[in-house]
């Protein structure tokens, strides 16, 4: 039985069977087969194809020719699905259909005079008894499966009926518009209704779905909560699935969009949960676009934290539901909650729900990782989400991460105090994205940094892993620099240490050229340690120096980043360790100037006196002035410290260069120096241990003869 006869059909359900054979309307030729062709409710076995012969004949009164028509109708509805010759079955119901609605109008149908149809009062009384409002909706219905099977067709044909599929359609929802086809079925007081009114409101919806315009989704949605809203249980099932697919192929399909759209995601998977409550696609696909507004830096911190904890409630009621990647829920759950934290901070730093967010989400990520034979991107957001604070459970799952991602579990040994393994570069090699390829070299970089913070790692083996963070991505500059630090620590390999170094300016812009955009940092950082590599390669244990690379190293450094202070600093001591006065160059201060704090005062005093050392007499007793001058309002900078608090020091950050010391004893020291070398006597309050301490940084720097 097709959908069109289940539909039809079900008309004469429950209602009392009323032929309306009128005597003097019957035709003489009229046999048993065709006799129900008149009826208005005539049962689907008394129908049959003849019924056309019998709505032409010329005898019929225009009520007969409409119910006779409408019944030849419901049968070419009959059999029209699976017949190969549908198309026409389908026309020619709708043929009929016209026909029968011009002989017969809805209007004339439901009219309360006798005269619209000329009945005696007898007829009229047996036709006000019969189901008219029934009639009228499965004509209506009948009508509308005409032209949706029209619009199905495969391949469709146009007809005279309708000439596109959309105009099948169109047609069809105007036969449906009135919602007066349906009203007398609805439910009044205890009165359950009737069927009819929710298979109405499903067809009607089911056509907009179809016909898919602009307006037509949000009248598909509202016909099919009124199916969900009814006291009868009819279609219930069938608007529910309908409705939840609708909603969520617009919800994702917004989601997607992100921006903007993502309200819009919002409302449909809201829809669709109305719909199905229990729905995990919908839970999840609400979190996901929660997730993305938590993420959305447009907004207020507050405003993030909300969207993070909504996407928060709905990842944790997708838990455990059909249609919900649970791997997918738990990464969501574990995100939303890193996020809140991260924002909640900003918001108020002392909410004790900050800590609590932050283990919840390590507690999700665990999860995801652990589920269904673990998951190698949740294993990465779980050793991120560790790093800081419990360093050695981030190190294992960074080194999980990287088994999985290579499918190479014993990649290093279990010992971590075994180089890379052997298979490493063809398993690397064979990753299939860049970004799979950088994921991994950034995991094993930061398995180095969690080791290397905890249980530590020797030399080799830590330069090994950054090793194998350069042959997954060669061009991961972050691994070139900490391979060329490693490289400067002791025993220094300089050639190593200069090797990286200059990788990282060749990927930045070559060593002539102007910096790559965006990799100015790096660049600059790069220049430093370059500048550094040089001075461990000139200096001895007892005399900083450097070459003339060094000097321009450092230089170079401070022009891509003029705001670090390493880098002023760095280029002032290069200046000063290298300085040889000249008719060109009898001293730049500007080398010294602009660092700031005690530290920039005490190396702008440390230049004076270097200046001084080779300066004409005439000029000698100005630079130490200078110099004393510098050293002064660097103490004053530092100011009178508190009780118990740490003793501020001097780092230079030179290979070499002696321990670090209290920045207010060089200051005191190169005070006194500046005084005494102007051939003052000076009243230096100071232990002889800090004594012999300064002037071995002052030496060590060259800064100390006073040359008369």
């Amino acid at each position: 039985m097709t959908k069109c006869e289940r539909d039809v059909g079900q008309v004469h359900i429950g209602i009392a069977m009323l032929g309306l054979l009128f005597a003097l309307a019957m035709p003489a030729y009229a046999a048993p087969s065709t006799a129900g062709c008149l009826e208005i409710a005539a049962p689907e076995s008394s129908i049959s194809l003849q019924c056309e012969g019998v709505a032409a004949s010329p005898s019929l009164k225009g009520y007969e020719a409409g119910i006779a028509s409408f019944n030849a109708a419901r049968a070419y509805l009959s059999q029209a699905h699976g017949a190969s010759n549908s198309t026409s079955h389908f026309a020619k119901a709708a043929e009929l259909l016209n026909t029968s609605f011009n002989r017969l109008t809805d209007a004339a149908l439901l009219s309360p005079d006798r005269a619209t149809l000329g009945f005696s009062k007898k007829e009229w009384r047996k036709w006000q008894k019969a189901p008219l409002t029934g009639f009228r909706f499965d004509r209506s219905l009948a009508y509308a499966s005409a032209l949706e099977g029209l619009a199905n067709a495969v391949p469709f044909i146009a007809t005279n009926v309708c000439s596109s599929q959309q105009d099948c359609r169109s047609k069809a929802l105007t036969q449906l518009a009135s919602e007066d086809i349906a009203a007398p079925f609805a439910s009044r007081g205890s009165a359950q209704g009737d069927w009819r009114y929710n298979e109405f409101y499903f067809r009607r919806g089911a056509l907009y779905q179809s016909r898919g315009q602009l307006a037509d989704t949000d009248m598909a949605i509202e016909d099919y909560k009124t199916v969900l809203s009814s006291r009868r249980a009819e279609r219930k099932a069938n608007a529910a699935t309908a409705l939840e697919a609708l909603a969520l192929n617009i919800a994702d399909e917004n989601r997607a969009r992100g921006g903007m759209s993502l309200a819009q995601a919002v409302k449909y998977y809201t829809v669709a949960l109305a719909a199905k409550p229990d729905s995990g696609r919908a839970h999840m696909g609400l979190g996901q676009s929660y997730l993305q507004l938590c993420r959305d830096a447009t907004t207020t911190p507050a405003q993030r934290v909300t969207d993070c904890l909504s996407a928060r409630n709905a990842f944790e009621t997708a838990k455990g539901l059909t249609g919900a990647d649970q791997t997918l829920v738990f990464l969501g759950l574990g995100e939303s909650l890193s996020v809140a934290a991260t924002e909640l901070a900003k918001v108020n730093p002392g909410d004790s729900n900050i800590l609590l967010y932050k283990q919840g989400s390590v507690d999700a990520y665990a999860q995801a990782a652990s589920g269904s034979g673990g998951n190698a991107n949740a294993q990465l957001l779980l050793a991120n989400a560790l790093k800081a604070t419990q360093p050695d459970r981030a190190s294992e799952a960074y080194r999980q991460y990287v088994a999985m991602k290579l499918a190479y579990t014993d990649w290093i040994a279990a010992d971590w105090q075994s180089p890379v393994g052997p298979l490493f570069l063809q398993k690397t090699n064979a990753l299939p994205t860049m970004e799979d390829r950088r994921n991994v070299a950034e995991a094993i970089m930061a398995l180095y940094e969690t080791r290397s913070a905890t249980s530590g790692l020797r030399k080799d083996i830590a330069l090994s892993l950054l090793n194998a963070a350069l042959a997954a991505q060669p061009s991961l500059i972050e691994a070139s620099l900490k391979v060329g630090r490693l490289h400067l620590a002791p025993p220094a390999n300089w050639a190593g240490a200069n090797t990286a170094f200059l990788n990282v300016v060749n990927a930045t812009g070559g060593p002539n050229g102007p910096p790559s955009v965006g990799r100015e940092k790096e660049r600059a950082e790069a220049f430093y340690e370059l500048g550094r590599a040089e001075a461990l390669k000139a200096s001895s244990g007892t005399r900083a120096q450097t070459s003339a690379a060094g000097i321009k190293y450092a230089r170079d450094a401070v022009s891509l980043d003029g705001s670090e202070i390493r880098y002023k600093k760095a280029a002032c001591l290069s200046y000063i360790v290298t300085f040889k006065p000249t008719a060109a160059d009898p001293g730049n201060a500007s080398w010294c100037s602009g660092i700031g704090g005690a530290d920039g005062q005490f190396l702008l005093g440390m230049y004076y006196l270097r200046i001084a050392q080779t300066a004409p007499m005439s000029r000698r007793n100005a630079l130490r002035d200078e110099a004393q001058s510098a050293f002064i309002q660097g103490k004053g900078l530092i100011g009178q410290p508190a009780a118990g608090t740490p003793v501020t020091v001097f780092k230079s950050d030179w290979p070499r260069a002696p321990t670090a010391m209290s920045i207010a004893t060089l200051l005191e020291f190169g005070r006194a120096k500046a005084i005494a070398c102007n051939g003052a006597s000076v009243n230096l309050a100071l232990p002889p241990a800090d004594v012999n301490a300064a002037a071995s940084q002052f030496d060590f720097f060259q800064v100390g003869a006073c040359t008369r």
